[in-house]
């Protein structure tokens, strides 16, 4: 009996000492070091502004214009999607003069922007000052459309674009661009019960914003 537990206490010995020595392997470590996360930024910068805000009085049928101002993405890192919109439309009637009533007008809030102001804006891309190749249109109801599938200018009532314009264009950073306005006010009239005299006083008025958002995301004022 004390030569089987002789037996079994050596067995028992042998095979701790060899699990013990399974442990004695070589090793070698390495880190990657200098982990860091930051988040880049985007900066819509509104500068560079020739006639806009308008500020306009005394408007008479024929009369035309132009403004712009430069929009840039300044001091960042991140490309951005531009938008923009018109927004806050107010137009006022400012009372009826004689000829007013005359032509059949009344008190309905103003007539400037029922056919009479149109406006065409555009993107001018390369920043020269006229409508061409490159730029990009920002028609009525919130079409946007590059001059290589239409070459020229859509006036519309500003009733007809406050909706907006949403993903026109990515911004590098750094980058900037022009948003050209133009304007008129008809010398003709599509309504034969009136005349024009019905716009006399009228004025209307709107803000314009603009906005950067992170590409591949749909957060701007356009929404």
């Amino acid at each position: 009996m004390k030569k089987i537990l002789s037996s079994i206490f050596t067995i028992f010995a042998l095979t701790a000492i060899v699990a013990g020595g399974t442990q004695a392997v070589f090793v070698d470590t390495e880190s990657v070091t200098g982990n860091t996360f930051a988040a880049g930024a985007l900066d819509l910068e509104l500068g560079g502004q020739e006639s806009v805000p308008f500020d306009l009085s005394d408007l008479v049928p024929g009369q035309s214009g132009t403004g712009k101002f430069t929009l840039t993405n300044a001091t960042g890192s991140i490309d951005g999607v531009l938008d923009v919109k018109l927004a806050n439309l107010v137009e006022s009637e400012n009372g009826l003069v004689e000829p007013e009533l005359a032509a059949g007008d009344y008190e309905n809030g103003g007539d400037l922007g029922l056919e009479s102001l149109r406006i065409a804006v555009f993107v001018d891309v390369n920043q020269d000052g006229t409508w061409n190749s490159g730029d990009i249109k920002l028609a009525y109801n919130g079409q946007v459309i590059p001059y290589s599938q239409q070459n020229y200018l859509s006036y519309a009532t500003p009733r007809n674009t406050v909706a907006g314009w949403n993903n026109i264009m990515t911004m590098a950073a750094d980058a900037s661009v022009d948003v050209v306005i133009n304007w008129e006010v008809l010398s003709t009239w599509n309504y034969p019960n009136y005349n024009q005299n019905i716009i006399m006083t009228d004025s209307l008025g709107f803000d314009i914003q603009t906005s950067l958002e992170q590409v591949g995301f749909n957060g701007g004022v356009a929404n």
